[in-house]
């Protein structure tokens, strides 16, 4: 029986959520033209991005490479292919954010997929849509959320934060789960057949499906064994 393809390690909290969401940024503000305070926006943007914010904090020579790169885009845009902008986050991801997120203890790393559980529980009432984008990984207007929704927003932002900087300050990766333990862990939580098939179709589902999955998929540490509820919540932060 198949269960799953490529498409299924999509959900990472940081992967498509950060570098989706900076291109939206950064064109959003770009399109706006040039100039000084053009630039400060399109920067301003990106630095309100989970994480990316708190890693040109702590290293501010990323933070002028960030805006040179901005910059650049004006100047001279890219036609095809990703922008400077976007490929400069994808880099951070890789360099700065995947390896201190698989440092991150269990309670962290277990805290902020509990916190994105929380807020994908309140979206499916409140605004499916936002949810849409958020399982998708292009919440694109945060401060368009009701209060419930801002205040537990804030709170997957805080958790994501807390876990990212107690791994880059242990510096030593935990485990994480392989691609097989992967599946069966989904599958040990239940996941059947027709929840795999949505995963791997999620542009073609319903705002509400595709927060179901969402939601499901969060919900699973509480489901597993003891041992291997850390290994999945990095896993999934740090795809």
């Amino acid at each position: 029986m198949a269960i799953a393809r490529r498409p299924l390690v999509r959900y990472s909290v940081i992967g498509l959520v950060v570098v989706v969401a900076a291109a939206i940024a950064t064109w959003a503000a770009l399109r706006l033209g040039a100039g000084p305070g053009r630039v400060d926006a399109a920067l301003d943007e990106i630095r309100r991005l989970p994480l990316v914010g708190p890693v040109m904090a702590d290293n501010p020579a990323v933070e002028g490479r960030m805006r040179t790169a901005i910059e650049e885009e004006i100047r001279n845009p890219t036609l095809n292919g990703p922008s400077r902008p976007f490929v400069l986050v994808t880099e951070l991801r890789r360099q700065y954010v995947v390896p201190a997120l698989r440092g991150a203890d269990d309670a962290g790393a277990l805290a902020a997929v509990a916190a994105r559980a929380d807020f994908a529980r309140h979206l499916r009432k409140a605004d499916p849509a936002a949810c849409r984008q958020f399982a998708m990984g292009a919440l694109q207007r945060p401060d368009l959320l009701d209060a419930e929704g801002k205040r537990l927003f804030e709170i997957v932002l805080a958790t994501l934060e807390a876990a990212w900087r107690y791994g880059k300050i242990a510096n030593r990766p935990q485990p994480v789960l392989t691609r097989d333990e992967l599946s069966a862990s989904l599958r040990a939580a239940g996941f059947g057949p027709d929840d795999f098939e949505r995963m791997n179709s999620l542009p073609k589902q319903s705002n509400e499906a595709v927060c179901d999955i969402e939601l499901k998929l969060d919900s699973v540490p509480p489901l597993l064994p003891e041992d291997k509820r850390g290994a999945f919540a990095r896993t999934i932060l740090s795809n």
